[in-house]
């Protein structure tokens, strides 16, 4: 029922009964994990139908299934997901930050707490200085990453824009060159196979605003 579901090019109300009702004698633990994994895998296929109905079973999950979970991680997976659907997909930042943000309480088993609201927070207030992104970048510093593109240019954008507020034009220009290297460097994504450990080539994954605004420094 579950791949039916994706796979359905008209996903009618019918098609939407049919899903929930299979996942209804779950428990909210299964019910969480099997919301958030597919609605990932609807956002990675893309297209319009296939995100809105990855935000209508998410939400829908918010709503229903997690009063009985047994691990608050299960309830963090739908709202990374969430996260990621209005950060990427729907480009609604103040959602994207409010669901990260409930990750980051429910979440006790993955790193990078900081490192995520640092991303979130720098999208929500458009690239603006506050103690609250300075806070999230220090803490972030001491986060485990594997040093991907998308991990770096969050960082550095934090660093420039602590830098920009503290008035050190010095630190300013060589971090206008690293963030302009890391969106050059992306049509060159290939070498992740040789720079990273995991073998893995990683393009950047970042709204679009973010590609414009270092463009434009």
């Amino acid at each position: 029922m579950i791949e039916a579901f994706i796979s359905a090019k008209n996903k009618t109300k019918v098609i939407y009964n049919a899903f929930f009702d299979y996942i209804k004698d779950f428990t909210d633990d299964e019910k969480c994990e099997t919301v958030a994994a597919t609605a990932n895998t609807l956002m990675s296929i893309g297209g319009n139908q296939n995100i809105f109905a990855a935000e209508l079973i998410l939400i829908h999950a918010t709503q229903h299934y997690m009063a009985d979970v047994t691990d608050t991680n299960y309830k963090a997976a739908v709202y990374y997901a969430l996260g990621r659907l209005y950060e990427l997909h729907l480009e609604s930042f103040v959602k994207a930050y409010t669901y990260y943000e409930k990750y980051t309480v429910n979440n006790t088993i993955n790193d990078g707490n900081h490192s995520i609201l640092l991303r979130a927070i720098i999208l929500r207030d458009n690239f603006t200085y506050s103690e609250e992104l300075e806070n999230h970048y220090k803490n972030s510093l001491a986060e485990y990453d594997l040093g991907y593109r998308n991990d770096r240019i969050y960082e550095a954008l934090g660093e420039f824009i602590v830098a920009k507020h503290e008035n050190n034009t010095e630190k300013e220009e060589k971090l206008k060159a690293k963030l302009k290297n890391i969106v050059k460097g992306d049509e060159f994504f290939f070498l992740d196979f040789v720079l990273t450990k995991e073998k893995i080539p990683v393009r950047l994954s970042v709204p679009q605003k973010v590609i414009d605004y270092i463009k434009a420094l």
